[in-house]
């Protein structure tokens, strides 16, 4: 069979009719002002947020550090930034919390509480099943962390202090990186400059609301339950709760009103 009759076979459906191209793709038009407006804002919003990094960093600090003096947690807490080395790099505090005496039996009540946390999950009406879903996903995580703290305590490598910092560090580069994410999901769609920084802008404040609230509670947690909890609240309550409520805030701002002007369409 010739090439052009294959090629016309491609652009036909199982019952033979031609496919027409979808209307978002018919009507899809990227005026090329647009896309370097869009670029430019990425670049000075970046900018912005590198200058404001030690200010992020201090009030980061501060924060948390308030927070454990107000939970009146044992141990050593230092606002006192380090390893911000880098343009990019972000300085975070010391938290050296004092953990208590290791309990044997803990694990295992952990152990029983997943599951009961899957019975329970399992009992849920279908209308519920997407959390059913996500609790299930939930105990398997902090399953497999209760079976390596019965065989495996001591090997255990991270600490309260790494956890904090790394936590800390992941908002910031996500921070860092959403007005890049933004030009490629959203500043090509025809809203109305302010609307796009808008957007970017709603995203670093809810991070950096979030953030410091975020992982002071974290720090309380592990202090009264223990290591056991840290790879839940590290894969499902760390930066994966950050990028959620980042996809939401977008999800949102898709639904404002197209008000750009008529220079930025030509």
């Amino acid at each position: 069979m010739p090439p052009e009759s294959m090629l016309g076979l491609r652009l036909r459906g199982h019952l033979g009719g031609a496919i027409p191209p979808h209307r978002a793709i018919s009507r899809l038009h990227l005026p090329r002002r647009r896309l370097w407006v869009g670029l430019t804002l990425a670049v000075v919003l970046t900018v912005l947020l590198v200058l404001l990094r030690p200010w992020v960093a201090q009030a980061w600090a501060l924060e948390i550090v308030w927070w454990m003096q107000a939970l009146e947690l044992p141990g050593h807490f230092d606002v006192q930034g380090r390893g911000g080395d880098g343009v990019l790099a972000l300085a975070v505090p010391f938290i050296d919390v004092q953990m208590g005496a290791p309990d044997g039996w803990a694990p295992v009540w952990h152990g029983l509480a997943a599951l009961c946390l899957w019975w329970a999950a399992g009992r849920m009406s279908d209308a519920a099943k997407p959390v059913a879903y996500l609790l299930r996903f939930a105990v398997l995580i902090h399953g497999a962390s209760v079976l390596f703290f019965i065989f495996w305590p001591a090997s255990f490598p991270h600490s309260v202090d790494l956890h904090t910092g790394s936590g800390l560090r992941q908002a910031w580069h996500l921070m860092l990186l959403a007005p890049w994410i933004h030009l490629a999901t959203y500043y090509l769609f025809p809203f109305a400059l302010w609307q796009r920084a808008l957007v970017t802008a709603l995203s670093w404040l809810f991070l950096l609301v979030l953030t410091p609230l975020q992982y002071a509670l974290h720090v309380a947690l592990i202090q009264h339950l223990g290591l056991v909890v840290m790879p839940l609240l590290h894969l499902l309550f760390g930066v994966m709760l950050d990028i959620i409520g980042f996809v939401a805030l977008y999800g949102w701002a898709m639904g404002w009103t197209l008000q750009e002007d008529a220079h930025a369409q030509e």
